[in-house]
């Protein structure tokens, strides 16, 4: 269990803050595109991935190819190459089981409270990343359950969720020229795709848009 001093309890309230309503979210949403409740759950415990799995409910209602949906996940989750790294050398003395252990729950969240004041030991960080998977899987599942009940013509109200969910996401990662340009650029080609018919391939593109500007904008601005 997690100890439950001033700390602990503070980053158990920012996980739950943050999974609890974008699992139910995504549960919902899922049910509400006809997404076999099956597949909704699985994702959740395979793939733990709040970014990619969104990205699948949004490719599902447009249809996709799987190829799509494999660049699109290593896209949207090349950060995490950098995590790991990093968290290592916060904790010099951790294992090789504890890095295979803290690794497939090493996510946005897990890794800002692991890097953040008051330092967290290692056990700790494992059983935050336990605790968060468990919120997830739970979260999502209720989704599921919950959008079941709900009337047909609330449906269309839901599919708003998903683009405010990312807008959501992205808002408080914008800190800068760079950051402005890759949100900027990918929702304006997400857009123009989408009006002129191509949406098997807009969200590649614009993820691909956007991380060119934000690179260009980056370069040209010397680092900012």
């Amino acid at each position: 269990m997690l100890t439950l001093n001033r700390a602990s309890l503070s980053r158990i309230i920012a996980i739950l803050s943050t999974y609890v309503p974008s699992g139910i979210a995504y549960g919902t949403l899922a049910t509400a595109v006809h997404i076999p409740w099956y597949y909704t759950i699985a994702l959740s415990v395979a793939v733990y991935s709040g970014a990619v799995q969104s990205a699948f409910v949004g490719l599902w209602t447009i249809g996709f190819e799987p190829v799509t949906l494999i660049v699109t996940a290593f896209l949207l989750n090349l950060r995490h190459t950098f995590y790991g790294p990093h968290l290592d050398e916060n904790y010099p003395g951790m294992s090789s089981t504890d890095m295979y252990s803290i690794a497939p729950f090493l996510t946005d969240e897990l890794y800002a409270l692991s890097v953040s004041d008051p330092p967290m030991e290692v056990p700790e960080v494992k059983k935050l990343g336990y605790f968060a998977y468990a919120c997830w899987f739970m979260s999502s599942t209720f989704g599921v359950a919950f959008a079941g009940g709900l009337p047909s013509f609330l449906y269309p109200i839901l599919f708003l969720a998903l683009p405010a969910l990312f807008l959501g996401l992205m808002v408080p990662r914008v800190k800068g020229r760079s950051t402005m340009a890759s949100a900027t650029v990918s929702i304006a080609i997400a857009i123009f795709l989408k009006a002129y018919s191509f949406p098997e391939y807009s969200i590649l593109i614009s993820i691909v848009g956007g991380i060119l500007a934000g690179m260009l904008t980056l370069k040209a601005g010397g680092g900012k």
